[in-house]
Formats: structure tokens, sequence, C-alpha cells
């Protein structure tokens, strides 16, 4: 393809996104299916372009994505509402995650035969939801604001498992080694490692920017700093995404992790970003994520249709499981759509997706079908989740629910029986 050509496509690319993006404020369809739709259509339909035709540009792009969704991830993830709703939160989370990782796990490792590290790093991997699609459309329900925040505060917070786990477990698939000293030392030892190179660095960073106030002009300096730890503790063989992921925590919770002895030299409030750099920040994430998703549906592999409809029916099996853990862990006082709503807020998003095509970059011999089945269940969920959410808005499943759940009491009468 000519490059005038490849330079008209990108351009197009970038509006198409933005349309996408106000069709989803607008109707409530996520911009990832249009995103996903167009890659499969130019690729795997059309075969207009070859995924493989990108070679180590696509390593680099999906380290790329990972480094700016890990920043932000991190720094999206506050410590003081995670503590306000962490009584609310911490059980659909925790739960939920688990969950999902053990029914991921054992139905992979059933229908797939696949190795125990490859089906617990696929279960890992999808073990969260995505914040952009959450964020979207539990604002479109007429829902409680503390069930709002819930789903929102977990999606941030399995952000940093379904990033932090599976990237641990993809260091012993591509070393083979599984002996349980060897595992805890590589675990610990990248673990420890990733925050003191991440959460130093964020010291650093900050003493430098109070140093050099012209820094704060820029709108690529933050990202940039991070580029260099981030390939600085690759070089040493450590983990640069959790160091990526430890980074942005801290920059957005210094005042957290400072000791005391520092807050002269360092003044915490100093290290929240510019607005510049933050908008800044923000359009480099749409753009890369714009372009992910259509890489994408450009690497689904359609031609395995066996693999493709696998992947739909372990979605469906999570979202079935969902119900059973919005169940057991939710209060039965809370508001049947409520709890209808949240049973179906489990789209899986970005994140997943790019640590899905971690193993296949790395030369992992099950590369391949780890990014296939993680994309259908990706595709899928995501379909799923709209679908259901339109038929939970329309109230035309509520009634399913009501046999699960139970229906709402009427108001006051609880004040009577107590009265």
């Amino acid at each position: 393809m000519q490059t005038s050509i490849t330079i008209i496509i990108l351009g197009l690319f970038i509006f198409w996104g933005h349309y996408l993006s106000g069709v989803f404020e607008r109707k409530s369809i996520p911009d990832v299916l249009g995103l996903m739709l167009i890659g499969i259509l130019i690729g795997p339909v059309f075969h207009l372009i070859d995924p493989s035709t990108f070679g180590k540009f696509g390593s680099l792009f999906s380290n790329l994505v990972l480094i700016f969704i890990l920043f932000e991830s991190g720094t999206d993830l506050k410590i003081s509402e995670v503590k306000e709703s962490f009584k609310e939160s911490a059980g659909i989370t925790a739960v939920g995650f688990l969950v999902t990782w053990i029914v991921t796990f054992a139905l992979c490792k059933l229908i797939f035969n696949l190795p125990n590290l490859t089906c617990l790093f696929i279960g890992s991997a999808l073990g969260g939801t995505s914040s952009a699609v959450v964020v979207g459309l539990v604002k479109k329900m007429s829902i409680k604001a503390k069930t709002s925040t819930t789903l929102i505060i977990e999606s941030a917070e399995t952000d940093v498992f379904t990033l932090a786990i599976p990237i641990s477990i993809l260091g012993l698939m591509i070393t083979g080694q599984v002996q349980t000293n060897t595992v805890l030392s590589q675990f610990i030892s990248s673990l420890v490692m990733s925050l003191i190179f991440g959460v130093g660095g964020a010291f650093i960073w900050s003493f430098i920017i109070n140093k050099f106030p012209t820094l704060k002009t820029t709108k690529f300096s933050t990202p940039a700093f991070l580029f260099i730890i981030y390939g600085l503790i690759e070089y040493l063989n450590f983990s640069g995404p959790l160091t990526a992921l430890s980074f942005g925590i801290a920059i957005g919770n210094l005042q957290y992790f400072e000791p005391k002895l520092l807050e002269r030299v360092i003044p915490n409030h100093s290290i929240v970003l510019p607005q510049d750099e933050k908008l800044f920040f923000n359009e480099m994430v749409f753009l890369l994520r714009t372009f992910f998703f259509v890489f994408i549906g450009l690497s689904i592999h359609i031609e395995r249709l066996d693999w493709l409809l696998w992947g739909a029916a372990i979605t469906f099996a999570l979202f079935a499981v969902r119900i059973l853990v919005v169940k057991f862990v939710i209060s039965k006082s809370t508001p049947l759509l409520d709890k209808a709503t949240m049973s179906i807020m489990i789209p899986k998003g970005l994140g997943a997706a790019v640590i899905a095509t971690l193993p296949f970059q790395q030369g992992h011999a099950d590369g391949i079908i780890i990014q296939s089945i993680c994309f259908s269940v990706i595709l899928f969920s995501t379909l799923y989740c709209v679908g259901l959410f339109f038929l939970l808005k329309t109230e035309t499943s509520l009634g399913f629910y009501a046999k699960i759940f139970g229906r709402d009491k009427p108001e006051g009468k609880g004040e009577v029986d107590k009265a």
C-alpha cells in the first residue's frame, strides 16, 4: 500500500474514532465495537491489511499502549476514593475477579487443554472490567450513586489485578521455571524493584519539576520520564509494566507514599500534572486506543471459527457466574435495578487486550490462541453488555432478574416493621 494512502487511512481512522466516541455519548453504544468491526473488515474479511506486516512495529506499538494505559490506570486510582468506598467495592472486586479467573481457567483447560500457566494467564487477563465502557453506561442508568461509584471503583481496582498478575505469570511462562522457590523469588524481586523504581521515580520526578519549573509548561515531559525508567528496568530484566503502574499510582497519590522526612524537599501537592499535559495525555491515550482496537479487529482469526465461538461461550459463562457473585456478595437491601446493573457490567477492555498480545510478541508457543481467545471474549463481552444494558434500561429483562434477586420491598415497609 502506498504511503499516501496509508496516511489518508490513518486520518480517517481518527475521525471515525471521534465519531464513535460521540455515538457512545448519545446512543450508549461503545466505540470499541465500531473500531473492532473496521479492523475485522479491512483485515480478516477483505484482506486489505495483514497484521503481520506491522512486524516489529506491532511489538513497539503494544508496549507504548501498555505504558500509557498502565500510567493512566495508576493516576486514575485515587487511594482516598478507594478508602471511602472500600467496604462496598472490596467484596465485588475481589470475589468477582477470583471467580472470573477460576471459571476462565477451568473452561480453557477443559475446552482447549492448554498448559496450566497459559490458562492462569488468560483467566487473570480477563478478570477485570473496562473502565471506559462501565463509566459510560452506569451514568445512563437510574441507580444509586453508591452503586455507580462501586462499579467505577471496581473497574479501577481490577485494572491493577488484570495488569500486574498476568505480567507476573508471563515471566514464568517465558522462563518455563515453575519451582516454588524460584517463582516466589522472581515475583518478589520483580515486585520490589518495580516499586522502588516506580515510587522512587515519582519522587525524583516531583523534585525535578519543582527544581526546573519550565518543565511544567511542556506537554510530554512526564511520559518521557516514564519511558526512561520503563526502558531502564526492562534492560535490567525486571518488570517495566509493573514499574509504569506503580509510577502512575505514586504520581496520583504521592501524599500516601511520601515519608515525613521528604516533605520539605518534595512538596507532594506539586506532583499534580499540569492541565495542559493531562489534556495532551488524554488525546494520546485516545489516539493509541483507537488504533489498537482496530489492530485487535485486524488480528482476529475468523478462519478459526471454533476459537471465536468458544470465546462467545466462555463469555456467556462469565455473565452467568457474575449473577451468582452479585446475589451472594451484594446486600439484599440493594435495589433490584442496581443489582441487575451490577450483574451485567463486566465488559473487558483495553487492558486485557494489550496484555493478551504480550505472549505472542515474546514468542510464546501459545501466543496466537491466547490472543484469539482474549480478543473474542473482549468482543462478545462488550456485545453482551450493550445488549443486556438496553434490555435492562427498557425494563424488558427486569422480571428475569426479579426471579433471581427478588423484588424490591415497598418503601416504608422496613420502617413499619421496625416500629
